[in-house]
């Protein structure tokens, strides 16, 4: 199986660290590329950035999508998502969408923790879009952006574990880490909580090797 992974962002700088990633939450037989756009945002985090990066993912997709089983979008905004299912046959996953999925079988109340608190509004968009909304319980950002994630790794870790407390607080009896940006944290957080803690890129690799296979049958 070969899958393609498209960083919807207009730099490189992350690519060889989310194939290493994906690489790690897919089966060994399956192997994974990692493109961004030619063009794009730095990050996704408000309906600007959504807007500006969109064209380039579907142009992205529509380039390379004979070439793979199956494509995650690498945002946990779902962006594309839709659209791209639309216009070509291969299996496309959005992130967002695939994390509720696996948490909703986890958990009847769910909290979402991404990063900057400008993607709450997005969020809820998503949730309604999804048909969410009595399952999701808690939507909550932190005050730092995508790529200030990994600078202080610490810090990036007490912030998520602080509105994790929260969302707790508010009934949440699963985690999902809004944001592909915090591929690997999961592992990182779990330790601290009794509640499943959902990494969003895991969860669209997984559910993407499934789809591709069943999609076999037919």
């Amino acid at each position: 199986m070969k899958i393609l992974v498209i960083n919807p962002v207009g730099t490189s700088v992350w690519d060889e660290n989310d194939r290493k990633l994906y690489e790690g939450f897919t089966s060994p037989q399956t192997e994974v590329d990692v493109v961004s756009l030619d063009k794009g945002p730095g990050s996704i985090e408000t309906r600007e950035d959504e807007a500006e990066a969109l064209p380039e993912i579907i142009k992205k997709a529509k380039e390379l999508h004979k070439k793979y089983d199956g494509i995650v979008v690498n945002c946990c905004l779902d962006v594309g998502v839709d659209v791209i299912r639309s216009i070509i046959a291969t299996p496309v996953i959005g992130p967002c969408e695939a994390s509720l999925a696996l948490a909703s079988v986890l958990g009847r109340k769910i909290g979402i923790v991404s990063v900057s608190k400008t993607a709450i509004e997005l969020f809820e968009e998503l949730v309604i879009k999804y048909r969410m909304e009595e399952r999701v319980v808690s939507i909550r950002g932190i005050d730092i952006s995508v790529p200030e994630i990994e600078k202080d790794v610490e810090k990036t870790i007490e912030l998520l574990k602080k509105e994790i407390e929260e969302a707790i607080k508010e009934q949440a009896q699963v985690i999902v880490l809004g944001c592909t940006g915090l591929a690997g944290f999961a592992t990182k957080l779990q330790k601290f909580f009794k509640v499943p803690i959902l990494d969003p890129a895991e969860c669209a690799a997984k559910i993407l090797e499934n789809v591709v296979e069943i999609r076999k049958r037919f």
